[in-house]
C-alpha cells in the first residue's frame, strides 16, 4: 500500500515540475517572440529610455523628443548656456548606428532579455559656421558683468606671515576655455544629441586652459624645500642692553628668488636691508647738544665722534649666513613647533665689528654717546680751550686756531682724540715743523700742539684772523703739555664758533 501511494506521489511531483517547465518555456518563448522586434527593458540610448518600444517608435520618440533642441552647457565658476537648436540650423535624424545598435542589441539568444545603457552618435546635421560663431561669441568665451573670465594661474612658493614659513599656494584653474577644443566637445555631445554637457567633468578638463604648474608637481615640491632649507633661519646681532637687530625669514622672504633649480638672493635688497642698520645706528656727524663751561645748552653739528658699524663686514656676515647650510630637521622641527628654543636652533649668531665707537650707548638718545663729565670744548670765537672733569672746568687756556681762508680752518663738530705723540712732525705744501705734545684731533692733521712761533704776548680772540695755524690749536708749551697729559684717548672734542 505505501508504495502505491509513494508512487503516484512521484508521479504528481514529475507532473507538476512539467507544468512548470512547460510554463516557463511558454513565457520566454512569448517574451522572445515579444522583444525580437522591441528594445529590451531598461534600456537607455545617450540617455533617454526606449524600453519597450520598436525601432520605429523608438525613431518617432526620439524626433518628438529632439523638436526642439536645446543643450544646456555647464561650466566652472557657475557659468551656463543654453545652446537652441534653431540658431544654428540643427537637424536630428536617428541614422545608421541607431539601427545598428537594435541589431545588436537582438543578436543571439539573452535569456532574461536585460536592456543596458548605450552611447551613440546620431546622423545629426547643423550649420557649422553659425555654431563657431554662436560659441565665439558666448558668454562662457567672452564673460560678462556678472560672469569674469579668468586665466589659470600656476601654483606658487609663497610665504606665509602667519605660519612663519613656506607654503605652496595652489593653482587657479580659472575659466579661460581653449575655443577650439570647446567647439569639438560641444559637436561630440551634438552628434550624441546630449540636452547637457557639464564642462566642469573631470573627464572635460582639457577643454580648459590649465595652469602651468600644479601644487602636486614634483617641481614645485623641490622648490619649496629649497625655499624652506634657505630662508627659514634668523641671523642675530647683539648690540647690548638687550638690543638686538636680526634678520628674519620675513626679511629673507622680500630677496629670496628660486632659478635653474637652486635659491638665489638678491644682493642690493641685502645691502640696502644692513645699510638702514647701520645708518639706524650711525651717530657719527649727527647733531648733539651738548653744555658748555658756562653751563649753556649749545649744538654741535658734524665730525667724527660717534659709533659707526662697519657695513662691509656686517653684508659679508649677512651673505655668509644666508647661505650657510642648516641641519633640515633642525628647520622640519621648527616648522612643526615654532617655539623659541626651535627657533634658536636655526639662529646664527654674529658679532658687531664698529669702525668707530663712542663712550656709551643710549638707544633711547643715541647722540648721548660721550662722557657728559669729561670731554673737551674749544671755543673758536673766544679762542678758548676748556677741558671739563666731573662736569666742571678742570682746565682752561688760549688758542690760535686755523686762518679762516680756505684750506686753513679749523674744522667745527664733534671729534675724538686719535692719537698722542711726544714729539711730531707737522707737513705741509710749504713746511716741517718738529712739535712735542702733539694731540691729533682729525686724520686731516688737526690737532693740539705747542706753537713757539706766535706771538703769544698780541693774542687775542681775533688774533687767527691774520696769524691764525693751517687748522691746528696752537698752544702756548705749557698749555700743550696740560692738555696731552689731561684729555685722554678717544676722548669727544667739541669745537664751535
Amino acid at each position: 500500500m505505501a508504495q502505491k501511494e509513494k508512487k503516484k506521489s512521484n508521479k504528481a511531483l514529475i507532473i507538476i515540475v512539467s507544468l512548470v517547465l512547460i510554463g516557463a518555456l511558454v513565457f520566454i518563448l512569448g517574451r522572445m517572440i515579444y522583444f525580437s522586434g522591441r528594445w529590451y527593458n531598461n534600456t537607455l540610448v545617450n540617455g533617454i529610455d526606449l524600453s519597450g518600444m520598436t525601432l520605429e517608435e523608438s525613431k518617432e520618440e526620439l524626433a518628438k523628443q529632439y523638436a526642439d533642441y536645446s543643450m544646456i552647457i555647464k561650466a566652472r565658476k557657475d557659468g551656463s548656456m543654453d545652446l537652441k537648436g534653431a540658431d544654428f540650423d540643427y537637424v536630428f535624424e536617428a541614422g545608421s548606428q541607431f539601427d545598428q545598435l537594435f541589431t545588436t542589441q537582438h543578436q543571439g539568444f539573452t535569456l532574461l532579455y536585460q536592456g543596458t545603457a548605450y552611447n551613440t552618435e546620431y546622423q545629426v546635421n547643423y550649420n557649422k559656421d553659425k555654431l563657431s560663431k554662436l560659441l565665439n561669441q558666448s558668454v562662457l568665451v567672452k564673460g560678462s558683468n556678472d560672469y569674469e573670465i579668468s586665466k589659470p594661474t600656476a601654483a606658487k612658493v609663497a610665504f606665509s606671515k602667519n605660519d612663519n614659513e613656506y607654503i605652496i599656494e595652489g593653482e587657479d584653474e580659472g575659466n579661460l576655455l581653449k575655443k577650439d577644443e570647446f567647439l569639438t566637445l560641444v559637436e561630440e555631445s551634438l552628434q550624441k544629441g546630449l540636452f547637457e554637457l557639464d564642462l566642469t567633468a573631470e573627464a572635460n578638463k582639457d577643454v580648459y586652459e590649465s595652469p602651468s604648474v600644479k601644487q602636486d608637481d614634483q617641481s614645485i615640491q623641490e622648490m619649496l624645500k629649497a625655499y624652506n632649507e634657505k630662508a627659514l633661519r634668523y641671523v642675530s646681532w647683539n648690540l647690548g642692553q638687550g638690543v638686538k637687530e636680526q634678520i628674519t625669514p620675513k626679511n629673507i622672504a622680500k630677496w629670496i628668488d628660486y632659478k635653474n633649480g637652486k635659491i638665489v638672493f638678491d644682493k642690493e635688497k641685502i645691502e640696502n636691508f644692513i645699510e638702514k642698520i647701520c645708518l639706524k645706528y650711525k651717530t657719527v656727524g649727527k647733531t648733539r647738544t651738548i653744555l658748555d663751561h658756562t653751563g649753556k645748552e649749545i649744538e654741535i653739528v658734524g665730525g667724527d665722534y660717534g659709533w659707526q658699524i662697519d657695513y662691509e663686514t656686517m653684508v659679508k656676515q649677512a651673505k655668509k649666513s644666508l647661505k650657510k647650510d642648516i641641519d633640515p630637521s633642525l628647520v622640519n622641527a621648527y616648522i612643526e613647533n615654532p617655539t623659541e628654543e626651535n627657533k634658536r636652533a636655526i639662529t646664527i649668531k654674529q658679532k658687531l665689528k664698529y669702525l668707530n665707537e663712542g663712550f656709551q650707548r643710549d638707544f633711547d638718545n643715541l647722540t648721548m654717546d660721550w662722557d657728559l663729565d669729561n670731554y673737551t670744548e674749544v671755543d673758536l670765537g673766544e679762542q678758548m680751550i676748556y677741558v671739563m672733569r666731573n662736569g666742571k672746568v678742570k682746565f682752561s687756556c688760549r688758542t690760535i686756531s686755523g686762518r679762516p681762508v680756505e684750506g686753513r680752518e679749523t674744522p667745527t663738530g664733534a671729534f675724538y682724540v686719535k692719537e698722542h705723540r711726544e714729539a711730531y712732525t707737522l707737513t705741509g705744501a710749504d713746511y716741517e715743523t718738529p712739535v712735542t705734545n702733539w694731540v691729533r684731533i682729525t686724520w686731516t692733521g688737526t690737532g693740539f700742539h705747542p706753537a713757539t712761533w706766535q706771538s703769544w704776548g698780541s693774542w687775542s680772540k681775533d688774533y687767527y684772523k691774520t696769524r691764525g695755524s693751517h687748522g691746528c690749536l696752537n698752544l702756548q708749551p705749557a698749555d700743550a703739555k696740560k692738555i696731552y697729559d689731561l684729555v685722554a684717548y678717544r676722548e669727544a672734542v667739541f669745537i664751535h664758533k
